[in-house]
C-alpha cells in the first residue's frame, strides 16, 4: 500500500492485471509464431556415402507432343541434363535401386554447370531435414503447360535404394511440401535450373 493524496492505495491489482495482460501477450506471441513458421522435421535424416544422386528437377508436357526435360545433380555438384531420354523412369515411380539410377545417369549428359561446393552442402544439410509427411491438396491452375516437379533423394545403404521426396510440382496442377527446407530447396533448385539456360 502507498499513500497518494492522502489515501491509501493498494496496487496489487494493477500487477495483477499488467501481468495477465503480459501473459495474454506472450501467448499471442507464440500461437502467432506457430501459425507463421512453416512445418519443418526436427529428424535427421543421413546422407550415405553411397549416394550418388541428390537432386532431380523434371519437366514434362504431353500436351502438343511429349516433352520431358530436366537434370540431376549429384555428391560432387555435377549436374546432369536429360531430354527425351528413351524408356526414362521418372522420379515418381521409384524407389530405384543403385543399377537404375545409374542407367538413368547413362541417359543424361554432363552439363557444363557444377554447384558450387559451399553452396551444395548448404542445401544438402537442408535435404537432411526434408519431411515427407505434409503436402498441400492439388490445385489445377492451367492446362497444356505441363508439369516441374522437383526432388530430393534419399537413399537407402542397406536396401541400395534411391526414394525420392516431392518437394514441389508446379504447372497444370499444383502441390507443395509444407517442409520449411523442402520450399528453401526447391527456390534454390529453381535458380539452378534458369543458370543452365
Amino acid at each position: 500500500m502507498f499513500l497518494v493524496d492522502g489515501k491509501f492505495v493498494t496496487l496489487i491489482p494493477l500487477a495483477d492485471n499488467v501481468m495477465k495482460t503480459r501473459s495474454f501477450l506472450i501467448s499471442l506471441c507464440v500461437i502467432a509464431a506457430a501459425i507463421a513458421l512453416p512445418a519443418c522435421s526436427d529428424e535427421e535424416i543421413p546422407v550415405s556415402d553411397e549416394q550418388e544422386i541428390l537432386f532431380e528437377v523434371d519437366y514434362v508436357n504431353y500436351a502438343w507432343g511429349f516433352q520431358n526435360n530436366g537434370f540431376l545433380i549429384d555428391k560432387s555438384g555435377r549436374v546432369y541434363t536429360y531430354d527425351k531420354p528413351k524408356d526414362w523412369k521418372f522420379a515418381s515411380s521409384g524407389p530405384f535401386t543403385a543399377t537404375e539410377m545409374n542407367d538413368r545417369i547413362s541417359k543424361t549428359k554432363l552439363a557444363g554447370y557444377t554447384v558450387p561446393a559451399n553452396e551444395l552442402s548448404q542445401y544438402v544439410n537442408k535435404l537432411r531435414h526434408v519431411s515427407d509427411k505434409e503436402f498441400t491438396d492439388p490445385a489445377q491452375v492451367g492446362a497444356d503447360m505441363g508439369g516441374s516437379s522437383y526432388y530430393v533423394y534419399r537413399y537407402d545403404p542397406a536396401s541400395k535404394t534411391y526414394n525420392a521426396v516431392l518437394l514441389q510440382s508446379v504447372g497444370d496442377v499444383n502441390v507443395y511440401n509444407k517442409d520449411s527446407d523442402a520450399k528453401e530447396i526447391a527456390d534454390w533448385l529453381v535458380k539452378v535450373r534458369q543458370a543452365l539456360l
